[in-house]
């Protein structure tokens, strides 16, 4: 690969969006072939394989293969599946900013996920009625490391001691 690709910054890493690594690789690659396959598994989600090829002439140009897992729900779900398989390909192939696979798709819709598990686990510590049924939430969850999450925890422990029984009662 010789171009530099664009990227996007994401927490502080640079992530290549998936039209830019497609855009060089047809450059580099007149010749090479995408392809992708969706397989529907037995708990309903998609399973998308991409196989990528330098030289469709020639087999042993060079290949890439990439996968994504996903719930088909959501705006343009099968298709964002279908993108990030094809961008983890193009980055086994070299097609990569900065060292990082995820494509800057991947990345953003993984940050997004993580922003609306961190508001459910949020409302779930909001409901605590307990100090001890707070304590019990709090060290179960799997996003007790994140600032907003012990923003909230602490938040929560002060309504309690002070006897407020939920967010609604403030």
């Amino acid at each position: 690969m010789t171009k530099q690709l664009k990227t996007v910054n994401l927490q502080g890493k640079e992530y290549a969006q998936v039209s830019e690594r497609i855009k060089l690789f047809r450059e580099e690659c007149p010749n090479g072939l995408i392809e992708t396959k969706p397989t529907i598994q037995e708990d309903g989600q998609i399973l998308f394989s991409a196989r990528i090829l330098k030289n469709k002439a020639k087999p042993t140009s060079g290949e890439g293969t990439g996968h994504a897992l996903g719930k088909n729900s959501g705006q343009k779900a099968f298709e964002k599946l279908e993108t990030i398989a094809v961008g983890r390909a193009l980055a086994m192939l070299g097609y990569m900013a900065s060292g990082e696979v995820a494509s800057s798709e991947e990345m953003q819709e993984f940050l997004d996920y993580k922003d609306q598990r961190i508001e459910e686990v949020i409302d779930i510590l909001n409901a605590a009625q307990t100090i001890d049924e707070l304590r019990d939430l709090f060290l179960t969850t799997d996003l007790m490391a994140e600032k907003k999450v012990i923003e909230a925890k602490d938040k929560r422990k002060e309504e309690l001691q002070k006897g407020v029984k939920t967010n609604e009662a403030n």
